[in-house]
């Protein structure tokens, strides 16, 4: 099959008629009979979700279809193991870069009751040539760092295959991204059936907000996809009561884990010179230890039509590479672009072709003192830095895990939620064109040591962040005995 490259949502007539359908199913009681059961899907669900959201006491009918719903998920699991088979799971990541479940996957895959599968999926939406290079990145990450990882996708013909071609549908998904009309309709949640229980851990931290003020509302918190999973694992306290507040379902499917990605800044690291060497650009005959590092981490959200618009980049592109050139001797630098930058800058016109944007990389590359990371993990990138520079929106909260300077790029465009009002301040603030300010910034802090918000940094990130110190476990941890427990009793 070749890939659809469009995304659709549910039309009207679509939403009536499979809510229908769903109502009929619950009220006859059809969901407890296996075949029957097996010809319904979440876009029942999602169908009914719609439906429902504005009818009076919508939400209590909703919640009635929905555990309905889950018990066959449930029942699926009982009957495997009853039959004495492993619970297959799959992991559905887009980017290798916004991959947060290795610590999961491994516990998952040392436990002999469990079965995963990493899937990599491509994206819709996007040119051929940024769809197959993101893909390809991301399948060479998992093979090479020994997953057990499924080839779905080619990216010459473009051709996709379904879960039927890899040994079929799982018993349990493990979504890291909520936006599934994004990827290939072949793995989307709403093409699951109701056997496949869905869980749902972040690949970033929610902290941004769109200018009406009701982004994390409605594309977050009580977003459809939030509402279809079994699990979903929260990052703070404050998301967690956000989902309480708002989430159709109330919170229910909700827990207050943590947030799995970090848990890499809970443990000790050592990094030897060749590892300093292989993430960032140290000339050969330079001590690494003489030079200071940092990340340059811009969003894709350039231009004015983005629901969340944080991106500064379309002002200062340039401006990074002169700073690369004017501290050669003194400074190291890591330029890591959200994925969805190249699609941004070419859709919006500030640059013609992803080939002008991969020629922008290239001059940070041959760059004696500069480094690109598109795709990977970026922990270790993190840990071994001094600072950063970036108008990346999950970054804000993220990087407070290090311990070390932020210098924030402000547009009047953006805008934060609960938890990024609590955190933004922690980090030092310029204009995204105040060239002079960031320049400052690398003297004054990361050059000189001048580091006057260290403490506001470590006070907001125990009041916020902290969430082994709060639970007492990682969330790694906290994920893997919830969902062993919950499954396997």
């Amino acid at each position: 099959m070749i890939i659809d490259n469009n995304p659709v949502m549910m039309g009207q007539d679509e939403i009536i008629r499979l809510a229908t359908e769903l109502a009929e199913a619950v009220d006859n009681n059809w969901l407890v009979d296996g075949e029957k059961a097996a010809g319904y899907t979440y876009a029942h669900l999602v169908a009914m979700f719609f439906a429902t959201g504005s009818m009076e006491d919508g939400n209590k009918l909703y919640n009635y279809c929905y555990d309905a719903a889950i018990r066959c998920g449930k029942s699926n699991i009982d009957k495997r193991l009853r039959d004495g088979q492993k619970i297959k799971v799959a992991f559905l990541p887009i980017s290798a870069a916004e991959w947060p479940a290795e610590r999961i996957y491994k516990m998952l895959r040392d436990d002999d009751r469990f079965l995963p599968v990493v899937v990599p999926v491509p994206i819709i939406g996007r040119t051929k040539e940024e769809r197959g290079k993101t893909y390809s990145q991301t399948y060479k990450y998992f093979e090479e760092n020994g997953y057990n990882v499924e080839h779905v996708y080619d990216p010459d013909t473009e051709e996709i295959t379904g879960w039927e071609d890899i040994g079929g549908v799982p018993d349990v998904v493990i979504h890291v991204t909520p936006w599934y009309l994004d990827m290939v309709k072949n793995y989307q949640i709403i093409n699951l059936p109701f056997s496949v229980l869905n869980v749902y851990i972040s690949y970033g931290l929610t902290v941004g907000n769109s200018q009406t003020g009701r982004f994390d509302e409605l594309c977050m918190y009580n977003k459809e996809f939030m509402n279809l999973c079994w699990r979903v694992y929260t990052e703070t306290k404050t998301d967690y009561e956000e989902f309480i507040r708002y989430e159709a379902l109330g919170g229910k499917n909700v827990r207050n884990s943590g947030y799995i990605k970090m848990d890499y800044f809970y443990d000790e690291h050592s990094y030897t010179e060749k590892d300093i060497r292989n993430m960032w650009g140290i000339p050969e005959n330079r001590d690494a230890n003489g030079y200071k590092k940092v990340i340059i981490a811009p969003h894709f959200s350039v231009g004015d039509t983005n629901v969340l618009s944080f991106s500064t980049f379309d002002k200062n592109m340039y401006f990074y590479i002169y700073l690369a050139k004017k501290y050669k001797d003194s400074i190291s630098f890591v330029f890591k672009p959200h994925p969805n930058l190249r699609n941004g800058l070419v859709k919006h016109g500030y640059m013609k072709s992803i080939d002008e944007y991969e020629a922008y990389l290239d001059e940070f590359r041959r760059l004696p003192n500069a480094r690109v990371q598109e795709e990977g993990s970026y922990l270790e990138l993190f840990d071994t830095s001094d600072a950063m520079i970036d108008d990346s929106i999950s970054f804000v909260g993220e990087y407070l895990y290090t311990g070390k300077p932020m210098l924030f790029l402000e547009r009047p465009e953006q805008r934060f939620n609960e938890l990024g009002k609590k955190i933004i301040d922690a980090h030092y603030k310029v204009k995204g064109t105040d060239y002079y300010g960031i320049d400052t910034f690398l003297e004054d802090v990361v050059l000189a040591g001048n580091d006057t918000r260290k403490a506001i940094r470590q006070r907001v990130y125990e009041e916020e962040l902290d969430y082994a110190g709060i639970n007492g476990i990682k969330a790694s941890d906290y994920i893997y005995n919830d969902i062993a427990n919950a499954l396997l009793g």
